[in-house]
């Protein structure tokens, strides 16, 4: 049963006829919205006669998000004879909506071949994991890629990249993900929209615990990327979605008109701050230097940007707040000198963390906890082998995941030959 986009008007008509169904709160613009699609129609087809899944466009009219009762989307809200009966918001994966609706509704029963032996099972479906895809399906392998939501990673939720080779207007980082998606699949990569919950690296085949079952491999990548690092002062999980947020391309619609405040002085704050520019009416960009991290060109568009003010040497006391944010305290490293900015909003863009939680005790991991392996990409344990930003590297961008994707297929296949 496909999704079906329906109007608040049917929203009330299903409520008041008291009906069953699951819907989507969203918005075209919001790439975490996008992100959840795919997950989304498969469990439309699975939960097909039981529950209905739609979908609600708030679009950029912030009176529907206050009607509605929204405040970060995506947002997915649960009713059971027309009431009410709760809501997953953002969803990290499949498998976290579908233990939300498990506490409700019956789960419902996955078909697993269990015993099948993929010749590589790659962990993440980011630049890396697919380019890995592609070149394994275009060498014969059977190959696997499992993805917890849908393809692209960090890099489907980036606004425009400009800086990846055969694009000269730049690409949207989702696009760029669907068409990776798209060409890995068509020479017989499989995807399985799966939550990897634990993983045995020590035997052969690897054991590879998912939320739709246990698969084994013969070699297995590992290309779980990174996470947003936290910024670490009070209260700032209770804030997300009250103001907090980590993604200016998914949430910077909410503060049109506004005042932010983007903490942090790489690529991805300098690109937090352009975006926000053309969208809030004043942008405060703090860093603890008094110099961008960030590639010079931004330095250049970001002082042009009228509406961009700077925070040198500074780093964030504290998050003011009542209900919402209402700014910020920033102290001075150098003088030690604190003031206040008023804000509803504080993006934070202080770099990311590697997911490599699963793996901790199974592979070696550095002192930053990315997972020791070198241009080949292969790990401390043979088979197994690391691409992308959760690797020791010294640059993370989608051109050198893409090339790790590659060298990972090459390294495989010695692996293989030699343990035929």
């Amino acid at each position: 049963m496909a999704v079906r986009n329906i109007d608040v008007s049917t929203l009330e008509k299903w409520i008041a006829e008291k009906k069953t169904f699951l819907v989507d709160y969203r918005a075209d613009w919001c790439p975490d919205c996008r992100r959840i699609d795919p997950a989304y129609e498969q469990l439309a087809e699975q939960y097909a006669g039981a529950l209905e899944m739609v979908t609600l466009d708030l679009g950029g009219d912030r009176g529907m998000f206050k009607t509605a009762g929204v405040q970060r989307i995506p947002t997915l809200r649960l009713f059971v004879d027309g009431v009410n009966v709760g809501e997953t918001v953002e969803p990290e994966s499949k498998a976290v909506i579908e233990d939300f609706l498990a506490g409700v509704l019956p789960r419902m029963k996955k078909e697993n071949d269990d015993r099948h032996v993929y010749d590589m099972v790659i962990v993440g479906g980011g630049p890396g994991g697919y380019t890995a895809a592609l070149y394994a399906a275009r060498a014969g392998l059977d190959a696997v890629v499992l993805e917890k939501l849908s393809a692209g990673g960090q890099m489907a939720q980036t606004h425009q990249i400009d800086n990846y080779p055969g694009f000269p207007d730049g690409v949207e980082g989702w696009e760029l993900a669907q068409h990776m998606q798209r060409q890995a699949e068509r020479f017989g990569a499989k995807t399985v929209i799966a939550q990897v919950t634990g993983v045995d690296l020590s035997v052969n085949p690897k054991k590879i615990e998912t939320s739709e079952g246990t698969m084994f491999a013969k070699t297995v990548v590992l290309a779980t990327g990174a996470n947003p690092r936290e910024l670490g002062v009070a209260q700032e999980k209770e804030l997300v979605g009250r103001g907090v947020a980590y993604c200016a391309a998914c949430d910077g619609m909410f503060y049109r008109g506004k005042t932010v405040v983007v903490v942090g002085g790489g690529d991805t704050a300098a690109t937090d701050a352009l975006l926000l520019s053309r969208i809030a009416r004043k942008v405060y960009l703090v860093h603890r230097r008094d110099t961008l991290r960030a590639t010079k060109i931004y330095h250049e568009q970001l002082e042009k940007a009228e509406n961009v003010e700077f925070c040198w040497d500074s780093v964030v006391a504290e998050i003011l707040h009542g209900e919402k944010v209402t700014g910020i305290r920033v102290r001075n490293v150098k003088n030690g000198e604190e003031r206040e900015i008023a804000a509803e909003g504080v993006f934070i863009s202080v770099g990311r963390k590697p997911a490599t939680e699963l793996f901790a005790g199974q592979v070696e991991l550095d002192a930053g906890g990315y997972i020791v392996a070198g241009e080949t990409t292969v790990t401390s344990v043979p088979g197994v082998f690391a691409v992308g930003d959760v690797r020791t590297k010294g640059l993370r961008q989608v051109v050198t995941a893409v090339a790790d994707g590659a060298l990972a297929v090459h390294s495989a296949e010695e692996y293989l030959a030699e343990h035929a």
